[in-house]
């Protein structure tokens, strides 16, 4: 398997186990946490790669209508593992007002960093403060039962993956994380994210460059998703990241 194979299987099988209940229908898979519902990253419909080849734009919107509509979900996702159909179909979501997204999945090539000596591992409910006050920061920010849902979210993904958070502390308070995911020989580093008022001083590279670090010690490979042609991927790339494939999905709020 290619190392793309090996990310888009890891990540189809942490979604199953952050589910409540999966549906599988002839274009893919279609994942629901019904202690989540406000969680688009939790309920979302996947078209696999193979299966849904050749498949039409209202064939795939039809098919995310009925089963998260059936489920009682406001929202509509759905996400793409075979880059053609992804750019193709996000692409026209895009033209009809969805939220289309190009992720780049990037494969971590560098070594250690001696910034890693900044940042600390901490307790996952560390976290959960910064996290709230970023959620909130959002323009869905006001909603308590969102940012309770949202700052809960990655609990889900312990079912199946080790979670280990990484933070910079600033007299003693969370102000950058990220957390890191891993299945035993892939490790994912995901929701990287630094307060408002403490950004621009480093942070955030010191608590990539840990985890990076902490990773690619006890893993085969390491890998993480950034939203396509924004700053930030030249940032990972600079911090030893290189994408090794593209990931769509696109999104109709409620």
């Amino acid at each position: 398997m290619t190392e793309l194979d090996r990310v888009l299987s890891y990540l189809r099988a942490a979604d199953e186990s952050a589910s409540t209940s999966v549906r599988r229908f002839p274009l893919g898979i279609a994942f629901f946490n019904e202690d989540l519902p406000r969680v688009h990253d939790r309920n979302f419909v996947l078209v696999t790669a193979g299966a849904g080849e050749g498949a039409g734009t209202d064939e795939i919107v039809a098919a995310a209508e009925a089963l998260q509509g059936s489920a009682g979900l406001t929202h509509r996702k759905v996400v793409f593992e075979q880059e053609g159909l992804g750019a193709r179909v996000a692409r026209e979501l895009g033209e009809q007002r969805w939220e289309d997204r190009r992720l780049a999945i990037m494969v971590y090539r560098g070594g250690a960093d001696p910034r890693a000596g900044e940042a600390s591992e901490v307790d996952r409910l560390a976290l959960r403060p910064a996290v709230a006050d970023l959620i909130r920061s959002e323009p869905w920010g006001a909603d308590d039962d969102v940012v309770r849902q949202l700052a809960d979210a990655d609990a889900a993904l312990t079912q199946s993956l080790r979670e280990r958070c990484f933070a910079r502390l600033v007299n003693g308070r969370v102000v950058s994380m990220c957390r890191l995911y891993s299945d035993g020989s892939i490790a994912q580093i995901e929701e990287v994210a630094t307060l408002p008022a403490n950004r621009r001083r480093g942070y955030a590279e010191a608590v990539v460059a840990k985890a990076s670090a902490e990773a690619v010690a006890a893993h085969e490979l390491v890998f993480l998703t950034v939203v396509d042609g924004r700053w930030v991927k030249h940032w990972y790339e600079r911090l030893g990241f290189e994408q090794v494939g593209l990931r769509y999905e696109a999104t109709r709020a409620p």
